[in-house]
C-alpha cells in the first residue's frame, strides 16, 4: 500500500518513493503565464506551500534537467505549453521556515547558514571561469568566519548575477515561509532589526533585478509593503481573497473524493466535510486543509480528530485573544457560537497595529492564518466588508483548546469548578470559585493593570462558551427584552428547564458604591431590561440570575433563583 506524505514536503522524494500525490503541477503553469515577475502567495500553515515550492525547484532547475524530467511524466504539466520551460533556469531556493531564534544575531546566523548550504550544493560556481574578481571576493567573504549581515543582505542579487553569467539565462528565486523569522522577531522583541534586514535581503533579489525570470515568495502573512516590499512594483500578491492559483493550495472536494475512493474509505462524507472542509479561497468554495485530510485517511480507523493543532504555531493567536478589546471579543464570541460576523479587515499585517489591538488587523491575521474563512463579501462606494466564520469543527476545537489553556492557569481553581457551580445553580460556590480563580490564575505583572479586568472577563466569557457549547446555547450580548444581556446560557435539551443570565459591571474610580452594591445594580438591570424574555420564550423556567461586579482581582456576585 502506498504511503501518505505526512510531514514530507520534498517533491522529488514524494514522487520517487511513490507516495500518494495529488497533482498540483499546473501551479507551474500559473507562475509561468502570470504577467507578474514576482508573486507573493500567503496561505495558512499546512496548506502545501513547501511542497509546491519544492516542485517549482525541481521543474525549473537547469542543473538537474534530465534527472528531474521523469518526475513529471505522469503529471498534468507534461501536457501544457509551459512544459518547454522545464529544466531551463538556474534556481535559488531558500526556506526560512526554521528561522525562529530568540535573538537577532542568532537569526542572522541561521540565515547565513541557509545561504552557505546553498553554496555547498552549488560549489561548482567557485571554479567557474566566468566568475569575476568582485564575485570571487564576495563569495570568499561570505564563507569566512568574520562575515557580516551587510554582505549577506546582497546574497540574492549577487548570486543572481553570478548564475546569469554562468548559464547566460535569467534565474528563478524561490523563498519559502519568508515571514517565519518576522513573526518570531515580533514575539521576541527584535522586529525592527529583522524587518530592516529582510527589506534589504528581499529587495536585492526581487527589486529591479535584471537577472530575474520569476520569483515566488510564500508565507502566512502579507506583511505591509511599506515595511518590507517597498518599491517592488513588479510584485503581485495572491492571498486567499484572490483567484490566482486558488485551487493549487488546499484540496478541492473532487480531489478529496477521489483520494477517499482510491484508498477505499467509506466514512460518511458529510462528517468529513463538517470536520475539515469549509475554506473559501478566491472563488473556490469548500476547500479542505490537506494536512488534516492526509492524517485522517492515514488513521481513519481512529475516527475524526483535530490534526491542525500545533501549540507553538498558535502562540501569536493566543496573545491576540487575551489582548482583544470589547468590540473584537463580541465578534470572537459570535464566531465560536457558529455565527457569520460582518467584518472589515486589513489585508496587510502591520505589527504595530497588532500591538495596539486594531480590530481590522487582528481579523485579517485570523483570516490569513486559517482560523477564519470568508462566507460572503459586501462592497459599497467606500468600504469592503466580509462575512467571516470559523471554517469547520476542527478549527473550532483549536479555539476551544487555546482558550482552555488561557483560562486554566490557576493551580488552585480551574474553570470546570466554576462551571459546575454555575450549572448546579449553586450561587455560593460560584462566587467562591470565581473569586479564587481571579486571585490565582493571573499575575498583575502579566498585564496592563488598567485593562486587566476587561481582558480577564472577555477571556472568561469565551472560555465559558468553549466549554459549554456542545450541550448549551451560549449567547454573548444577545438582544433580549429591552436591551442586550452580557451572557445568556440555556441547555439545548428542550426538556431541561434551567437557564442562566449573567450581567457584568466593573468598578470605576469615581464609583462610590461597594462592589456588592454594584453587583446588585447589575441584577436589577436584568429585571428592568427584561433579559429573561429569551429564556422564557425557550420554555426555561428554572433561572439563575447573576450580577457580577469586579475591581481588579476582587469580585462580588449577587444571585437570584427564579422559578
Amino acid at each position: 500500500m502506498r504511503k501518505f506524505p505526512i510531514g514530507l514536503s520534498n517533491f522529488k522524494r514524494v514522487i520517487q518513493d511513490n507516495y500518494y500525490y495529488i497533482d498540483k503541477s499546473l501551479f507551474i503553469e500559473d507562475v509561468i503565464e502570470s504577467n507578474a515577475i514576482s508573486i507573493l502567495i500567503p496561505r495558512p500553515r499546512r496548506f502545501g506551500k513547501t511542497l509546491n515550492m519544492s516542485m517549482l525547484h525541481a521543474f525549473f532547475d537547469v542543473k538537474k534537467e534530465k534527472e528531474n524530467k521523469s518526475l513529471f511524466e505522469k503529471l498534468k504539466i507534461r501536457q501544457s505549453e509551459a512544459w518547454k520551460h522545464q529544466g531551463k533556469y538556474p534556481v535559488i531556493y531558500l526556506s526560512f521556515k526554521d528561522v525562529k531564534e530568540n535573538s537577532f544575531n542568532d537569526a542572522i546566523k541561521n540565515i547565513h547558514h541557509l545561504c552557505l548550504d546553498w553554496l555547498k550544493e552549488n560549489e561548482f560556481i567557485f571554479n567557474s571561469e566566468k566568475l569575476g574578481q568582485f564575485d570571487k571576493q564576495f563569495l570568499n567573504n561570505l564563507i569566512k568566519s568574520d562575515w557580516n549581515s551587510v554582505s549577506l543582505s546582497s546574497f540574492l542579487k549577487t548570486i543572481s548575477s553570478i548564475l546569469y553569467n554562468i548559464y547566460d539565462q535569467k534565474v528563478v528565486i524561490l523563498i519559502d515561509e519568508y515571514d517565519s523569522c518576522i513573526i518570531k522577531s515580533w514575539e521576541a522583541g527584535y522586529y525592527q532589526d529583522m524587518i530592516s534586514f529582510m527589506r534589504g535581503f528581499l529587495s536585492g533579489g526581487f527589486k529591479d533585478n535584471d537577472y530575474l525570470y520569476k520569483g515566488v515568495i510564500t508565507g502566512i502573512l502579507r506583511v505591509a509593503k511599506e515595511s518590507i516590499f517597498s518599491g517592488l512594483n513588479n510584485l503581485v500578491v495572491s492571498t486567499v481573497l484572490e483567484n490566482q492559483s486558488a485551487d493549487k493550495f488546499g484540496l478541492t472536494e473532487d480531489e478529496v473524493k477521489n483520494l477517499l475512493q482510491e484508498v477505499n474509505i467509506s466514512a460518511a462524507f458529510d462528517d468529513i466535510k463538517k470536520w475539515y472542509n469549509g475554506y473559501k479561497i478566491g472563488q473556490h468554495t469548500g476547500m479542505y486543509n490537506p494536512w488534516s485530510i492526509l492524517n485522517f485517511v492515514d488513521k481513519h480507523d481512529e475516527g475524526f480528530k483535530p490534526y491542525w493543532v500545533n501549540t507553538s504555531a498558535n502562540e501569536l493567536i493566543e496573545v491576540l485573544l487575551t489582548n482583544a478589546n470589547a468590540d473584537l471579543e463580541k465578534k470572537l464570541t459570535g464566531f465560536i457560537d457558529g455565527q457569520v460576523m460582518e467584518c472589515e479587515i486589513d489585508e496587510t499585517t502591520i505589527f504595530q497595529d497588532l500591538d495596539n489591538g486594531k480590530q481590522e488587523t487582528v481579523l485579517g491575521l485570523l483570516l490569513f492564518n486559517g482560523y477564519l474563512t470568508v462566507d460572503s463579501k459586501k462592497v459599497d462606494d467606500i468600504f469592503t466588508s466580509y462575512g467571516l466564520k470559523i471554517p469547520n469543527k476542527e478549527v473550532s476545537i483549536v479555539y476551544q483548546q487555546m482558550l482552555k489553556r488561557l483560562l486554566n492557569k490557576s493551580d488552585k481553581v480551574n474553570t470546570s469548578e466554576i462551571l459546575d457551580a454555575l450549572i448546579d445553580q449553586n450561587a455560593d460556590a460560584f462566587e467562591y470559585y470565581l473569586s479564587e480563580y481571579l486571585l490565582n490564575a493571573f499575575s498583575y505583572h502579566d498585564f496592563d493593570q488598567k485593562s486587566f479586568p476587561e481582558r480577564v472577563y472577555h477571556a472568561f466569557v469565551l472560555g465559558l462558551m468553549a466549554h459549554l457549547m456542545n450541550n448549551y446555547i451560549v449567547k454573548s450580548n444577545p438582544e433580549s427584552g429591552l436591551g442586550r444581556a452580557d451572557l445568556i446560557i440555556y441547555p439545548k435539551d428542550q426538556k431541561n428547564p434551567k437557564g442562566w443570565i449573567l450581567e457584568f459591571k466593573s468598578k470605576k474610580p469615581f464609583h462610590k458604591q461597594t462592589l456588592k452594591e454594584i453587583a446588585q445594580e447589575a441584577l436589577k438591570q436584568i429585571h428592568s431590561s427584561k433579559y429573561m424574555t429569551t429564556l422564557k420564550e425557550n420554555n426555561k423556567t428554572e433561572l439563575m440570575l447573576v450580577g457580577v461586579a469586579f475591581d481588579g482581582k476582587e469580585v462580588s456576585c449577587v444571585t437570584e433563583l427564579v422559578s
